[in-house]
């Protein structure tokens, strides 16, 4: 046969089929059959048009071979061979390799998380860059800021992820801190740059959010000019108070005062102030303050004066008409004009008209400003800040200022109000700080953890000696790393968080708990990115948040395999050796070959050193064997996912690659008997040239008439029966690897010669008929066959050979006289020949 193949070399997809044309041409002289395979691709990658097509002599055939590569393949050559198979007798194999080029297809995904992060000067993004293509190309990660402000670093800056699997990144972007006003969206974008990149003008890889929060972010009182007045106010007040004896006496002649007043005031006029005074840090009503009312062009002596009631209300009535200045004093407060001023020549006059009473004046009363020290104790304390902060959860801003969306949970999320430095003795002193008021006093250093105190201060005060420990991270992360078979020992385990790095290896049953690790002194609050590494086994990468102090426990990490194993055992049909079977494993990219055991156990097989996850391709060939190929899937634990029952139960059942085919011959003698068993028949089987020739059995009896023959290549096969005297008889049958054919034959009846001796006409009984080879008639050689007639002058004789030329002669006795002879006749093959013979007298 003539095989070829076109086009030999192509390019594919994945997903995409491909198609070759494979031609055929039968150069022999008889009907021949053929099998057509593709050879180191999966079964179901590969679809033929017609895989067993039937030829005639010198006839030829075009059959379409598609090819369908899965998702996942990898770029590059992969090498495909087209076996054509002769199953007529000759056997012959023609193997033609093809080139199946694959592409390369480089596509990347960068995934952020978390997309929105809320922070102060800077914020930590983790990334995870995804190989979506079929080729290796390193990366390098590029930031874009659209407004110019922020500072970007990836780390590591460029990475390399194999197809289909992915690796880790962090991301910090810095921007310069705004002091005052709400949280600044800083959004960016996350770009690569590479094979297969995305053009200035196409969407990011990814895209995040930095919102940055300001020192003194924002609140419903606005407190951002609160904290104003408190500074303008608190020069103004530092000078007022003086003395907490001049407070008491002041406070005495307050009480007099206003006790005149309620006893006796202005009783003249119809018009009248009414408002309300609160407190400059929280915003809370003041109880028990002196309000007086002077006339705007005379503030020596006041006209009316009153105190605030318990909600922190004033009113004054019975006044005359005209312009008024309104002042309000109380113990530990500054004294204040309306609405906000430090002195009379700076008070906005309030105007009443005849009979009116102007309601809804409010005055902003700021205490005394307070200080707070102390000292930060701890083994190093250099580099330490503390912040002042006006806790969310209190008075004023409780409720008014939610949760940034994605903000990592913190020891303190106050509004802050000072900030400053530890010095190298471990004290801080925070001056000026706007009184009465709840405070939460914050230490903070990187790689130590978060310590935050509350106070409530009182206007004016002193706070002296407060006390804030410093100690490293109080954060745990602890469990177990496992693998396939259970806990792993010596498994190398990262914990990574902007500057912040720890590592630990897991133990081994030797030291204690196979597996156990921790991850001890973390600074919290914090997010971390987990990385966890061993020999033999593919790496692992998580992510966690701890909250503040938070102890991780209980964390169970699985590695699976970075290389599996495929075993399994060969049998042979019908109980053959099994040994010495070859076993390649291919995925396309790398191909390991091996061979079953010839001892005990005979057939077993094994390969390791797979890279998973992955499919592969078994093919188990032997010359005198039928070929077998699976496809085996193994996940990334090395477990199989598809082909097999388990990854060391890969069983193969072999048949023979070459047929049987026995029966046995009968022959019926053409006289009504049954018929019998055939010895001596010459049985041929041919395909082309190929020719088997047996002989059926003629000992011991029980087998007269089988026959057997082995080792037959598939094919299409003509199969013969030949007997002396019997006209052959032939048949086709089609033989398959491993098949054994059982074919029963029943030939025709043998040649005859029979007939009737007469005399005058009449039927002449009891005299012998002797049958003679013409050829050797009259000669010294005998008579082949003879016989007598019976009563009706008839005589038989069986099987007789043909063809061949014969004489019938006729005598009274075996020795006696001749009384006849017939002409010469041609017996042919299963000829009944009838032949009447006449005595002379």
């Amino acid at each position: 046969m003539h095989v070829d193949v076109a086009p030999r070399r192509v390019t594919a997809y994945a997903g995409s089929p491909v198609e070759m044309l494979v031609t055929l041409t039968n150069t022999s002289d008889v009907i021949a059959g053929y099998d057509v395979r593709v050879l180191g691709a999966d079964a179901s990658w590969v679809t033929i048009e017609d895989p067993s097509p039937r030829l005639f002599p010198g006839a030829t055939l075009t059959t379409r071979v598609s090819l369908t590569l899965p998702e996942g393949t990898l770029a590059g050559d992969r090498h495909f061979t087209v076996q054509v198979l002769d199953r007529t007798g000759t056997g012959q194999v023609v193997v033609l390799d093809t080139v199946v080029e694959v592409p390369a297809q480089p596509r990347t995904t960068i995934d952020v998380d978390p997309r929105t992060v809320t922070g102060g000067a800077n914020a930590v993004f983790h990334l995870t860059v995804h190989n979506a293509g079929n080729t290796t190309d390193p990366v390098r990660l590029v930031g874009v800021d659209p407004e110019a402000q922020a500072e970007m670093t990836f780390t590591p800056a460029t990475l390399a992820p194999a197809p289909g699997s992915s690796e880790p990144a962090v991301l910090e972007v810095r921007a310069r801190r705004r002091w005052f006003g709400d949280p600044v969206m800083r959004p960016f974008e996350v770009r690569y740059a590479g094979p297969g990149a995305p053009g200035p003008d196409d969407p990011p890889a990814a895209a995040g959010v930095f919102v940055q929060k300001a020192r003194i972010g924002r609140s419903a009182l606005g407190l951002a000019g609160l904290v104003l007045a408190i500074t303008v106010f608190a020069v103004v007040i530092t000078v007022a108070l003086s003395s907490v004896v001049q407070r008491s006496a002041a406070d005495r002649r307050l009480a007099i005062e206003v006790a005149q007043a309620r006893d006796g005031g202005v009783t003249s006029g119809r018009s009248g102030l009414a408002g309300s005074v609160v407190e400059l840090a929280t915003g809370a009503p003041l109880t028990g303050v002196a309000v007086d009312v002077f006339a705007a062009d005379d503030q020596a002596q006041a006209v009316a004066t009153t105190a605030t009631d318990a909600a922190g209300a004033f009113a004054v009535d019975r006044l005359p008409a005209g312009e008024y200045l309104v002042r309000v004093r109380g113990a530990g407060f500054a004294e204040v004009w309306y609405p906000a001023a430090a002195a009379p020549g700076d008070a906005v006059p309030v105007a009443a008209g005849e009979g009116d009473t102007v309601t809804g004046l409010l005055v902003v009363a700021g205490g005394v400003p307070a200080t707070i020290a102390g000292t930060v104790v701890g083994s190093d304390v250099g580099g330490a800040t503390v912040h002042l902060e006006m806790p969310l959860d209190s008075e004023p801003l409780a409720g008014q200022v939610g949760p940034e969306p994605g903000e990592a949970p913190g020891a303190s999320t106050g509004a802050v109000v000072r900030t400053v430095p530890v010095a190298s003795d471990g004290t801080f002193e925070l001056a000026d700080v706007p009184s009465p008021a709840v405070y939460d006093v914050v230490v903070v250093k990187q790689g130590f953890a978060t310590k935050v105190q509350r106070l409530d201060v009182a206007a004016g005060e002193n706070r002296l000696g407060v006390e804030l420990p410093l100690v490293l991270g109080d954060g745990t992360i602890a469990g177990t790393v496992l693998g396939p078979e259970g806990p792993l020992g010596r498994a190398s385990v990262v914990a990574v968080s902007g500057a912040t790095r720890l590592e630990t290896i897991s133990e081994t049953a030797e030291l204690g708990d196979e597996g156990a690790f921790s991850l001890l002194g973390l600074p919290t609050p914090g997010t971390y990115t987990v990385v966890v590494t061993a020999d033999d086994h593919a790496a692992a990468t998580l992510s966690f948040s701890l909250t503040q102090g938070q102890q991780l426990t209980g964390v169970d990490i699985v590695l699976g395999r970075d290389r599996g194993a495929l075993a399994g055992r060969v049998t042979v049909e019908g109980g053959g050796d099994a040994g010495g079977v070859s076993v390649t494993v291919s995925d396309g990219a790398t191909t390991l070959q091996t061979v079953t055991r010839s001892t005990d156990p005979v057939g077993a097989w094994d390969v390791d050193g797979l890279a998973v996850p992955g499919t592969y391709t078994l093919t188990f060939e032997r010359t005198d064997l039928a070929q077998q190929v699976l496809s085996v899937s193994l996940d990334a634990f090395g477990q199989v996912t598809a082909g097999a029952p388990s990854a060391d139960r890969v069983d193969v059942a072999m048949r023979s690659a070459t047929a049987v085919l026995h029966g046995r011959v009968t022959q019926t003698l053409g006289d009504g008997s049954p018929a019998q068993n055939a010895p001596n028949v010459i049985v041929t089987l041919t395909s082309g040239t190929a020719e088997w020739r047996v002989t059926t059995a003629s000992t011991p009896r029980r087998d007269a008439g089988l026959f057997r023959i082995e080792k037959i290549p598939p094919g299409t096969y003509t199969l013969s029966f030949a007997r002396a005297g019997t006209r052959a008889t032939s048949q086709i049958v089609v033989l398959t690897a491993g098949q054994v054919l059982r074919e029963d034959a029943e030939l025709v009846a043998p040649a005859r010669v029979r007939g009737t001796v007469v005399q005058g006409g009449t039927p002449v009984a009891g005299r012998t008929v002797l049958l003679y080879r013409a050829a050797a008639y009259g000669t010294a050689v005998g008579a082949l066959r003879t016989t007598t007639t019976d009563d009706d002058g008839a005589f038989d004789f069986l099987d007789v050979d043909a063809p061949d030329n014969y004489i019938l002669e006729v005598r009274a006795s075996a020795g006696g006289t001749i009384l006849g002879a017939s002409s010469p006749f041609t017996l042919d093959a299963s000829e009944d020949a009838q032949i009447e013979i006449e005595i002379v007298p």
